[in-house]
C-alpha cells in the first residue's frame, strides 16, 4: 500500500499543489480531480499548512519538494527568525531534540553541533522529517519514541550533550494552556534525570505562561528569553543548566526591528520603583517582549523615565529617547472631536489602550473609528487614575 509521503511525494501531485495553492480546500474536497479522490483530503490539509507557512517559513513555503505536516504542527512550529534566534543558544557536540515534530527547529539548531537526533512519538511525522531531511541534505537521526522513554535510556555524556523540548501546548480539545504542567511533555517529570545526564536544555513555551511561576517551579534556570517578532511575542526560552547558582537573567528581544536587546534581574525589578507623572512632550511603550518579561519599573529606571500611571504601562519624557526599545509617540494634543477631523483623516487613525476603561476595539466603534495612518489615540488612566486620551505621532 503507498504511504502519503509517497504519495506527495509524486511529481503530478507536487504540480497540482502547487497549482492549487490559491484554491478553496473545502471546494476541492467536495469536487475532487478524477484520480484524486481517494487522497483529497491529504491534498486539502498540504494547501491549508503550506498556506500557513506562508511568511512565516519562506524556505519551507516555496519549495514543493518539501512535505507539510498537519496544519496544527505548522501553527506551533517555531518561524524562520526565532529557529535561527535559538541556534546561539545551543552548545556541545551532540542536540537530541525530544519533541520533533516538523523539524524547523531541529534544522536550524543542527547548525550549531557535530550530531542531532530527532525525537518524535508520532510516525507519520517522523516519516515526513525522514523525507524532507534528505530534500534538504541533512544528516539528523531520527528516533520514534517518547520522550520520556528515550531519556531513560541516556547515559552521562559530560558537557558534550544539549536537549532541546517543545512541549506541546494545547489539551486534547485544543484549549490554550497557562501551567508547565499541563504541557506534554512535562518537564517537571523530565528534569531530575536530564539534569543528571545533559549539560545544557533548552525549551520553548508559550508566551501565555507566567514568567514568575516559572521561576518557583524550574531549578537551574540560567536564562529566560522573551521573544517578540514585529512587536508581536511569540515566545519564552528557558536555559537550564545543573546546579546553576545564581539569578537568572531574563532577555528581551523584538526580532525584525532594529531595537537592541532589553536584559534585567527579577531581583532589580521588585527593588525598582517607577516615579509618576502627566504626559509630557513624549509616550513610550516597551515592545511587547518587556512587557510579557514584567520589567514595568526597571524599564523606567534604566531610560529616566515616568510612568503614566501606577498601573499603566506606559512610560513619558520630556526628551527623545531614541535608543529606548519600543515605540515612541510625540504628544499633539488632548482627544476631542475638532481635533479627531483634523487628524484621523477619512477616519482612520490608530488606537492604543493601556489600562483604559474602554479597550481599542470599543474606542473605534464609539468614535467610527478605522486603524491608518501615523498618528495614534492614546487611551490610559493617568497617575488620579482618571481615564485620559490623547492624540500622538508616532516618532519611532
Amino acid at each position: 500500500m503507498q504511504s502519503n509521503v509517497d504519495f506527495l511525494s509524486q511529481k503530478s501531485v507536487k504540480q497540482f499543489i502547487a497549482e492549487n495553492i490559491h484554491s478553496d480546500p473545502a471546494n476541492l474536497i467536495l469536487n475532487p480531480p478524477r484520480g484524486l479522490e481517494e487522497h483529497i483530503g491529504i491534498i486539502a490539509d498540504q494547501i491549508i499548512a503550506r498556506r500557513k507557512a506562508n511568511g512565516k517559513l519562506t524556505d519551507w513555503y516555496e519549495n514543493y519538494d518539501l512535505i507539510m505536516p498537519p496544519p496544527l504542527s505548522i501553527e506551533q512550529a517555531s518561524s524562520d527568525l526565532t529557529s535561527k534566534y535559538k541556534q546561539q543558544l545551543i552548545n556541545g557536540e551532540v542536540l537530541i531534540d525530544l519533541t520533533g515534530g516538523m523539524g524547523i527547529d531541529c534544522v536550524a539548531l543542527s547548525n550549531s553541533v557535530s550530531k542531532t537526533v530527532y525525537v518524535e512519538k508520532n510516525k507519520e511525522l517522523c516519516q515526513v522529517f525522514a523525507h524532507n531531511t534528505k530534500i534538504l541534505k541533512k544528516d539528523i537521526e531520527i528516533k520514534n519514541d517518547e520522550a520520556e522513554n528515550y531519556i531513560s535510556t541516556l547515559r552521562e555524556n559530560g558537557n558534550s550533550v544539549s536537549v532541546y523540548i517543545d512541549p506541546a501546548r494545547r489539551d486534547k480539545h485544543k484549549n490554550r494552556i497557562f501551567k508547565i504542567v499541563d504541557c506534554s511533555p512535562n518537564l517537571l517529570d523530565l528534569l531530575p534525570i536530564l539534569t543528571e545526564r545533559v549539560s545544557q536544555i533548552l525549551v520553548k513555551y508559550s508566551p501565555l505562561l507566567d514568567i514568575k511561576s516559572i521561576f518557583r517551579s524550574i531549578k537551574g534556570l540560567k536564562e529566560i528569553h522573551s521573544v517578540s517578532v514585529k512587536n508581536d511575542c511569540k515566545e519564552l526560552l528557558l536555559a537550564i543548566e545543573s546546579n546553576y547558582p545564581d539569578e537568572p537573567t531574563i532577555t528581551c528581544t523584538n526580532l525584525a526591528s532594529d531595537q537592541k536587546t532589553y536584559s534585567f534581574l527579577l531581583s532589580e525589578e521588585s527593588n525598582s520603583k517607577s516615579q509618576l507623572s502627566d504626559a509630557k512632550q513624549f509616550i513610550l511603550e516597551p515592545n511587547a517582549s518587556i512587557l510579557k518579561a514584567g520589567a514595568f519599573n526597571k524599564i523606567a529606571l534604566d531610560f529616566e523615565l515616568q510612568k503614566l500611571g501606577e498601573n499603566t504601562h506606559l512610560y513619558t519624557s520630556s526628551n527623545l529617547k531614541s535608543s529606548f526599545p519600543g515605540r515612541i509617540f510625540q504628544v499633539i494634543e488632548p482627544a476631542t472631536k475638532t481635533a479627531l477631523k483634523k487628524y484621523a483623516i477619512n477616519g482612520k487613525i490608530n488606537v492604543l489602550t493601556r489600562n483604559h476603561p474602554q479597550n481599542a476595539t470599543d474606542l473605534k466603534k464609539k468614535w467610527k473609528l478605522k486603524d491608518g495612518g501615523n498618528y495614534f489615540l492614546i487611551g490610559y488612566r493617568d497617575l488620579k487614575k482618571k481615564p485620559q486620551i490623547l492624540i500622538a505621532e508616532r516618532v519611532s
